[in-house]
C-alpha cells in the first residue's frame, strides 16, 4: 500500500490567502474615521459654526500656543491648502491671529485671540463627552491595547514615510532650474542694449 504523502514547508494559514477589501487595515481605519467625522463634524457645525478641519487646527493651535503652518501641517498629518483654508477662515473670523515670526522671515506664527481661546473652552466639552461616548464600547484592557496599537502603527508609518520626505525631488529640480532659467531670459530681454552713438 502507498504511504500518505507527508506535506512539507509552512503550513498554510489564514495570512497566505487573498483578503477581503473588508479586512484591510486601511480600508477599517479609513471606514472608522469616516463614522467618526459624519457622527461629531455636526455638533462642531451646528453648534459652533466650524468645520472639522477648523476645529483641528484651532485646537492644534491651542496645543502648541504659537506655531507656523508647517507645524500644523506635519502635526496634522494634512496638506498645506486644507490648511491655509482654515488658518484664513480662522483668521477672518478673528478666532486666529498671525504676526511675523522672529526666527523665520518667511513663515508666520499663529496664535489663539481672546475669541478663539473662549470658542476652545467650549467645544472642548462637548469633544470630551465625545470620548466618554466612543469609550464606553469599550473595556479599560482594551482601550490600553487600542491606544498602543496606534501609536506602534502611527510611528512605523511616519519612520517609512521619513526617507521619502527628506529625499530630494529631481523632478522639482528639473522644473525650478527651467523656471529660474525663464526669469533669467526674461531679465535680459528687459535690460536695455548699448546706445547707438550719434555720428
Amino acid at each position: 500500500m502507498n504511504e500518505p504523502k507527508r506535506r512539507t514547508g509552512k503550513a498554510t494559514s489564514s495570512t497566505d490567502e487573498p483578503l477581503q477589501i473588508e479586512q484591510l487595515l486601511d480600508y477599517k481605519i479609513g471606514q472608522l474615521r469616516k463614522l467618526l467625522d459624519r457622527y461629531s463634524s455636526p455638533v462642531v457645525s451646528d453648534r459652533f459654526g466650524l468645520s472639522l478641519a477648523e476645529w483641528r487646527v484651532l485646537s492644534h493651535i491651542h496645543a502648541g500656543a504659537s506655531v507656523t503652518a508647517f507645524w500644523l501641517c506635519r502635526r496634522l498629518q494634512a496638506d498645506r491648502a486644507e490648511v491655509s483654508r482654515a488658518c484664513a477662515s480662522l483668521i477672518d473670523r478673528g478666532f486666529v491671529a498671525s504676526r511675523p515670526n522672529p526666527a523665520d522671515a518667511r513663515s508666520s506664527l499663529l496664535e489663539l485671540t481672546r475669541l478663539g481661546q473662549a470658542m476652545y473652552g467650549r467645544i472642548m466639552p462637548v469633544r470630551m463627552q465625545l470620548q466618554k461616548e466612543l469609550t464606553e464600547a469599550l473595556t479599560a484592557q482594551e482601550i490600553t491595547i487600542l491606544y498602543r496599537a496606534l501609536d506602534k502603527l502611527t510611528k512605523a508609518i511616519s519612520d517609512k514615510m521619513s526617507p521619502m520626505v527628506s529625499a530630494p525631488n529631481p523632478a522639482r529640480g528639473r522644473a525650478n532650474r527651467t523656471a529660474a532659467a525663464r526669469r533669467g531670459a526674461k531679465a535680459a530681454k528687459r535690460q536695455p542694449g548699448p546706445r547707438k552713438r550719434m555720428p
